[in-house]
């Protein structure tokens, strides 16, 4: 498939606002994909190069492309300037300066899919010395060969800065239009093998029942929706498992022989970071894949920035250890054997849990509690906050395990403080002290079509220290600059605490946050985990009863 018929593809998709249209111009495209490639097509319509279970990264700035893009096309940093400031990103930029700017070399019409696809993963395989500059040739050469309107989706799918409008969601729905596959079937395709290319690749060969998780390759976590009544839980199930809510940060973990690999939710590997908790887990027989938490803990838990150091080193990591010491609670297994437990009830996987692994220093099984009684579920959260933990998890104990979705199956309760997960979207220069320093950030929650909204600007709650830090990831990572203000690339989540919810016609979405704050940031949260415009309406509706 020539890579003229994808960036086209993209571009119609992009002009229409219409979804069915969307999912009728994708499914379309998916059947015309030759199998082999039809993963590639997949991840690329959504601006990636590898699958979302991968921690692979291009790694490659903002400052590489734009100087590729200068070098090809001869154009001066101030007329590339304007055309980014007239198209608003650099994909639109590039396309805009190359039909303007005659290259050293005509572009070849026959760029294909799978080439394209192949200089890319190379691309991202460059490390050490002189990495730089072999990505600059390898990128410049590709950019050479492509027309403008390739180059623009090249780009584009480099940044991840699709602005489609296309999100997984319709892409399911493409999927199962193309191939008159079963939707429930897809969804849960996609769930277990954590990559809607590999799932449209069984769908178009009729094979979706085959998939499933695999130890080695991370899941991605069952999610939780928060509730600001305890009571509500109870009664929603019946009896229901309560078990404490831990403070810290969630990993998968999996075992096959001796080989232990621990992963964050996004999906990076963390496990020569935890050598205590690789070896406690290794001498647990069988091979299995468990959800847990890991939790700075010396005693009683420590501030989670501990946890951070850790889960970073690569170095040092023996010293490290003893000054940061770490415990991991398991609270669910999803595979054990040779056997797929996601269908399995919660209470009967947790019984296999607690048959599975045995308390020791740096691993525990969750503490945990089938109730129905609201005394007891109190004093388990009141127990919870004495021993220094977040609040309690209230879960169905009939409740099947489903891969990245956020349900009613779990809920979370925390008490009475009201925080909200955000991602920074725009940065801005400081003033008095911090007038040299990135200190006020704008937030941002997702609304229904996952588009992301700002909702709040805050700065407040980073030490010196941590807003130093920050200045010079952004400064790295910007994506433009207006005067004082800096966009950047929705990467950095962080949680805000805050008064109220208000309403104001300042944000496009009518509601800001009053008195946010950053209680702290959340590098092991991605962007798809953000709270949406959605629950901060809720939030609204509840206070506005309330007073």
């Amino acid at each position: 498939m020539l890579l003229s018929t994808l960036a086209e593809c993209s571009e119609r998709v992009r002009a229409t606002s219409s979804k069915l249209e969307k999912v009728e111009l994708a499914a379309g495209l998916l059947r015309e994909s030759p199998p082999e490639i039809l993963q590639v097509v997949c991840r690329m319509l959504v601006g990636r190069i590898f699958p979302s279970y991968s921690d692979e990264d291009l790694e490659v700035g903002w400052a590489t492309l734009w100087g590729c893009i200068q070098a090809l096309s001869g154009a001066t940093q101030e007329e590339l300037a304007e055309a980014y400031d007239r198209t608003g990103d650099l994909g639109s930029a590039c396309e805009l300066i190359f039909s303007k700017k005659p290259r050293s070399a005509l572009f070849r019409t026959h760029l294909s899919v799978a080439e394209t696809h192949r200089e890319l993963v190379e691309l991202a395989g460059i490390r050490g010395k002189g990495s730089l500059e072999r990505k600059k040739r390898i990128l410049c050469g590709l950019l050479n060969m492509a027309s403008p309107k390739e180059a623009k989706f090249i780009v584009k799918t480099i940044t991840g800065d699709m602005r489609s409008g296309f999100k997984e969601g319709l892409l399911e729905d493409a999927v199962v239009k193309a191939f008159s596959a079963d939707p429930e079937k897809v969804r849960r395709a996609h769930m277990v093998s954590g990559d809607l290319g590999e799932a449209a690749e069984a769908a178009s060969r009729g094979l979706l029942d085959q998939l499933s998780i695999k130890v080695g390759r991370p899941v991605r976590h069952m999610l939780a929706q928060s509730i600001d009544e305890l009571e509500d839980g109870l009664e929603r199930y019946g009896e229901a498992l309560v078990e404490f809510k831990y403070d810290g940060s969630r990993v998968g973990i999996h075992k096959e022989g001796k080989d232990v690999k621990v992963f964050t939710r996004k999906s990076e590997e963390v496990s020569r970071s935890l050598p205590e908790v690789v070896d406690a887990i290794r001498k647990v027989d069988g091979d299995f894949i468990l959800d847990g938490e890991i939790v700075p803990y010396e005693g009683r838990p420590k501030a989670f920035q501990y946890l951070i150091r850790r889960l970073r080193r690569k170095y040092g990591v023996e010293r490290l250890a003893k000054e940061v010491p770490v415990k991991l609670y398991v609270f669910d297994l999803l595979y054990l054997n040779g056997e797929s437990l996601i269908d399995f009830p919660l209470v009967r996987r947790r019984r296999l849990l607690e048959n599975l692994v045995k308390p020791e220093e740096h691993v525990a099984v969750s503490d945990a509690l089938a109730t129905s009684n609201p005394v007891q579920a109190r004093g388990m959260f009141e127990e919870a906050l004495s021993r220094g933990f977040e609040g309690l998890m209230i879960k169905n104990p009939q409740s099947k395990y489903t891969p990245g979705r956020r349900g009613l199956e779990w809920l979370k309760f925390k008490g009475e403080a009201q925080t909200l997960d955000l991602v920074v979207i725009a940065v801005e220069y400081g003033h008095g002290k911090r007038a040299g320093w990135l200190s006020d950030y704008t937030f941002a929650a997702m609304d229904n079509e996952g588009n992301l909204v700002p909702v709040a600007k805050a700065y407040c709650g980073l030490t010196d220290e941590e807003i130093k830090r920050m200045t010079e990831y952004f400064k790295r990572t910007a994506t433009g600059r207006v005067g004082r203000r800096y966009s950047v690339e929705p990467k950095v989540v962080v949680e805000v605490k805050f008064g109220e919810v208000q309403r104001s016609p300042s944000y496009p979405s009518g509601f800001a946050l009053r008195f946010p704050r950053i209680r702290r940031i959340r590098w092991d949260k991605p962007v798809g985990e953000v709270d949406t415009i959605q629950k901060i309406e809720q939030l609204y509706e509840k206070q506005r009863r309330r007073f």
